[in-house]
């Protein structure tokens, strides 16, 4: 398990600068930086969804992390193995996944 901290407050699984998932998802197969990246789970909160989905349980700090940057220092057969992981926004206003990134990927 990591440690994942959010900052992606658009995403509908965003709650206290945690994920409300059990496990995310970053994608960036050919990524050789963070910005190459993104979190495949982020889902676009919509007005009047609420604080997040539900059926998703509390937040919480560990999560199990999918992982598909072949080139980052962490990723050991597509699982991430950072202790702690920073998910974060790569431009202003988040309103897709590709407006994401895993700040902490590390170029091998």
């Amino acid at each position: 398990m990591n440690q994942l901290e959010c900052q992606v407050t658009s995403c509908q699984h965003y709650c206290d600068n945690r994920c409300c998932l059990p496990g995310i998802h970053v994608d960036g197969p050919a990524a050789r930086e963070s910005g190459e990246t993104c979190c495949a789970s982020y889902e676009e909160r919509h007005s009047g969804a609420g604080e997040n989905l539900s059926s998703q349980g509390s937040p919480s700090l560990d999560s199990s992390i999918q992982c598909q940057a072949q080139h980052c220092a962490y990723n050991k057969d597509c699982k991430c193995e950072a202790e702690c992981v920073c998910i974060g926004c790569c431009c202003g206003d988040v309103t897709s996944k590709s407006g994401t990134e895993c700040c902490t990927f590390q170029n091998k």
